[in-house]
């Protein structure tokens, strides 16, 4: 794999996964391959914005598969199948970060090249500013503020999904995004203050 690309497929829903998790959890070794086809891409681009390199990203995202695969046979279909890949992924970057003795940081991850394609180009704030000032601000958000921003403008995740892959709250994970983007907004000069 490479850096990633902000190409985002239609979101699969979860009526979609069920019969492909049910034929894995059962043991079905290509039901689980075909949802590793459908999801790598997905959760390697999370991991990378948040481990800021190709070949870490690359490892993060093999153990978070294995690690599914190995807990495939536990998983409850309360939440779907992607938020708890994606709970799985950010739990092997702490880890990771716990043994490295690291902060994880999207700060080089910002620096990307292809990092200036990582927020919802809908979003107004977004639009109005060059990718540069933009990443200089994100930087300087909190570490949770970071990953929701990257949750839900770059994953274009509901505050649902998000809730559950950072274990809060939906109404937590909306207060969260609010006072990003409340910071960003005073981070970020507008084009009329620049002239």
């Amino acid at each position: 794999m490479s850096a990633p690309n902000d190409r985002r497929e239609r979101p699969v829903s979860p009526d979609e996964d069920a019969p492909l998790v049910a034929r894995a959890k059962a043991g079905e070794a290509a039901a689980f391959g075909l949802l590793y086809d459908r999801y790598v891409e997905t959760v390697y681009r999370y991991i990378f914005y948040r481990v800021r390199d190709t070949a870490e990203a690359e490892d993060v995202t093999s153990d978070v598969f294995m690690r599914a695969l190995r807990a495939m046979p536990r998983y409850a279909p309360r939440q779907p199948f992607l938020a708890w890949l994606y709970r799985i992924a950010r739990n092997a970057i702490i880890d990771r970060a716990r043994r490295q003795r690291t902060q994880v940081s999207f700060e080089d991850a910002l620096r990307h090249p292809d990092a200036d394609r990582v927020v919802d180009p809908d979003a107004t704030l977004f639009r109005e500013v060059d990718a540069q000032t933009l990443r200089q601000a994100i930087r300087r958000l909190t570490p949770l503020q970071q990953e929701v921003v990257v949750l839900r403008y770059v994953e274009g995740l509901d505050t649902r999904s998000i809730g559950r892959i950072i274990g809060k709250r939906e109404g937590t994970v909306r207060g969260i995004e609010f006072r990003a983007l409340g910071a960003l907004r005073q981070l970020v000069p507008s084009r009329e203050a620049l002239g």
